[in-house]
């Protein structure tokens, strides 16, 4: 089955369809008044040009018709372009027999309307036309008087045969190029579901790594009371209000993932100040790991410049900030420069840098530099997003550490000043 086309478009394109037509028939117009011409005035040869002329006449009028009613934005159905065809070929077909019939040598032109039925309409609507030309060849062949070495009666199986290879090969083309339009459309379908799954995974990832200061808070202070009993008075209170707000943190991080994930596909991105948007990023992650700010240096032109942001970014970025906070604690940095009209942020920590399996292979899932389970998943869903906004994610190992260079694509130029500033 054909993939289902947007109304909108179907409507264009049955519109752009009979616009063509009208094109094709200016063209013919064109020519037979050429070729009447030539053999009237240069060949000398005895024509009907009143009857010839009135005609071509007719489909002048009737092509104008056609035009003013597209223009209208009236889009024609198979079976008025069927008709329209129709026409075309009863008009060629009286041209030709009043000018020497099947001895014409332009009797071949009446594969054309064949043709173009086959290629712009549906084969039952092509199928009258299939036959209307074989019958105007037939009727040419025996109801018009032709000159002594005419092609005789041979001509209509001849004609029959080409217009039948001709059908049968333009409706294979059609059948395969149906089938490969139905095969894209598959595999747009399914990337776009691994992609949100990818997306959805980067989410659930991020949450898990948010989840795991304030359930670990919790689980050290229940431990605590397990061995050494609860504490009692103000030190009781004081206990009770920390771990009520580290489960009102746990509602806010589910909360705000279910949210995110709501808004997954890209519909939800926006453009927003890109400096603004990595500082706010990395505020939050320091924010909710309760540790100081991470340091940033950024370029001046950077100022006004802007980028694509969507929920998945904000995650993909916590990850990666996790992933080096976790390698060696204490030394994320920041960096935000510009290179033509992209921004590149890094991302650098003092750690041990990313073992040689990671670097070869940074886009393949469960390949993870740590060996703590259920890892590996973390620099594969954070390259997802990134590549899905536009941007490029690297890695590669410094003579300090490990850094994480990313290319943004800006939305808005920005000024050429270079000065960094903190």
């Amino acid at each position: 089955m054909p993939p289902a086309e947007d109304p909108e478009t179907e409507r264009r394109a049955r519109r752009d369809t009979g616009l063509l037509l009208v094109q094709i028939r200016w063209m013919a117009i064109g020519a037979q008044i050429i070729a009447t011409l030539f053999a009237a005035r240069v060949l000398g040869l005895p024509l009907p040009l009143e009857r010839m002329a009135l005609i071509i006449a007719g489909l002048v009028g009737f092509n104008l018709i056609i035009a003013v009613a597209l223009r209208r934005d009236r889009r024609p159905p198979d079976a008025v372009l069927a008709a329209q065809l129709g026409i075309d070929t009863l008009s060629l077909a009286a041209l030709l027999a009043l000018s020497g019939g099947a001895a014409n040598p332009f009797v071949v032109l009446l594969l054309v309307p064949v043709l173009l039925a086959l290629s712009l309409c549906t084969p039952a609507a092509a199928l009258p036309i299939y036959l209307l030309a074989n019958l105007s060849v037939w009727a040419l062949v025996t109801l018009v008087p032709a000159p002594a070495g005419g092609p005789g009666t041979a001509l209509v199986p001849a004609f029959g045969l080409t217009s039948t290879l001709m059908a049968w090969f333009v409706l294979r083309l059609r059948l395969a190029a149906a089938a490969r339009a139905e095969a894209i459309e598959a595999l747009r379908k399914a990337k776009a579901e691994a992609d949100q799954l990818a997306g959805l995974g980067l989410l659930a990832s991020g949450m898990a790594h948010e989840l795991g200061t304030p359930l670990t808070t919790l689980a050290v202070t229940l431990d605590d009371w397990a061995e050494v009993g609860p504490p009692e008075g103000p030190a009781a209170k004081a206990e009770l209000e920390r771990m009520i707000a580290q489960l009102h943190r746990c509602r806010a991080i589910v909360s705000r993932t279910l949210q995110a994930a709501g808004q997954e596909r890209l519909e939800a991105a926006a453009a927003v100040p890109a400096e603004t948007e990595i500082r706010r990023i990395l505020a939050l992650w320091s924010g909710a790991r309760g540790r100081s700010r991470v340091p940033v240096v950024a370029s001046a032109s950077l100022r006004g410049a802007r980028m694509l942001s969507a929920p998945v970014l904000e995650a993909a970025l916590i990850n990666l900030l996790d992933n080096a906070e976790s390698a060696a604690p204490g030394t994320v940095a920041a960096e935000l420069s510009t290179r033509g009209a992209q921004m590149i942020l890094r991302l650098t920590d003092r750690g041990p840098g990313f073992p040689d399996f990671v670097l070869t292979g940074p886009a393949a899932p469960f390949v993870t530099g740590s060996g703590a389970p259920g890892r590996g998943l973390g620099l594969f869903l954070a390259r997802n997003a990134i590549d899905r906004l536009g941007g490029r994610m690297e890695l590669r190992n410094t003579a300090t550490g490990a850094e994480v260079r990313i290319a943004f694509p800006l939305l808005a130029p920005a000024i050429s000043t270079e000065t960094p500033h903190d």
